[in-house]
């Protein structure tokens, strides 16, 4: 019977370790791959020349990147060109590379980044569409005309003049008398030399000896607070004993079911 008790209070403390290991790992919010992202040139942007491609392209498990454009809208997925040499250096946000827009007839294309990982999986940033623009100017957007308000004919006002006169305005004068206060007299207070201060009595409530109505009791008492401070250190080391007695019998147990596995 002891035996089985054991073993049953390790299985339970086994399970304990498991269970506040297992759940904060099975909380943990799933984290994404970052994706690359190209910054520059802005989509929608006319270029020419050679262009300059800037973002970002990290990963934990990175392995390369590499950069493709093809015409927008891309008819297929093998329509993607490589554009230079893969680079094996992550670049967290700066110069990827340069695209010759040269070697293409103008028109409209799209670039794309693609970051390549050691398991041999990649992941591929959005397409970015821009327009090329080597042989013709860029159309800059005509400034919209604005409506200039036309002025309208001033419309005279007939002035009226109202005639002045002249008015004396004389301000009344009021004599105020104050009154004044008269003295009021204090009755002092009656004060008996004679007599003798009859003590006020303070209401307090004991219970066997002890002055609960009051922060201090009578000489050989204790008041409320110190026996609450002795109740909650009881406590305390009656919670602490029996957490020991059980961690010692789960050792035991513990290793009373090694040497039963262990021994010949």
């Amino acid at each position: 019977m002891a035996a089985n008790g054991f073993k049953r209070a390790f299985f339970a403390i086994v399970c304990l370790l498991v269970l506040a290991v297992a759940v904060p790992v099975l909380g943990a919010p799933l984290q994404q791959d970052p994706r690359p992202v190209i910054a520059q040139p802005e989509a929608g942007s006319a270029v020419r020349g050679v262009v300059q491609v800037i973002g970002t392209a990290v990963h934990p498990q990175f392995q390369r990147y590499e950069m493709y454009y093809a015409p927008w809208p891309a008819p297929s997925d093998q329509a993607w060109v490589f554009i230079g040499d893969a680079k094996y250096q992550q670049q967290p946000l700066g110069l990827l590379g340069t695209w010759d827009t040269r070697a293409v007839p103008d028109g409209s294309y799209a670039l794309r980044l693609r970051v390549v990982k050691q398991d041999g999986n990649y992941i591929d940033s959005d397409a970015v569409p821009v327009l090329v623009a080597n042989t013709r100017p860029i159309e800059e957007p005509s400034p919209t005309p604005t409506e200039t308000a036309t002025p309208e004919a001033a419309v005279e006002e007939p002035v009226v003049t109202e005639p002045t006169q002249s008015v004396e305005i004389v301000a009344p004068t009021v004599e105020v008398v104050l009154p004044t206060p008269e003295p009021t007299s204090t009755p002092l207070p009656e004060v008996d030399n004679g007599g003798t201060p009859e003590p006020t009595s303070t209401r307090s409530t004991s219970f066997a000896g002890i002055d609960l109505g009051g922060s201090s009791s009578d000489e050989g008492g204790f008041s409320v607070s110190q026996l609450a401070g002795v109740a909650k250190k009881s406590a305390m080391y009656t919670v602490g004993f029996f957490a020991a007695l059980g961690l010692f019998f789960g050792v035991k147990a513990a290793l009373a079911w090694v040497w039963q596995r262990v021994r010949p």
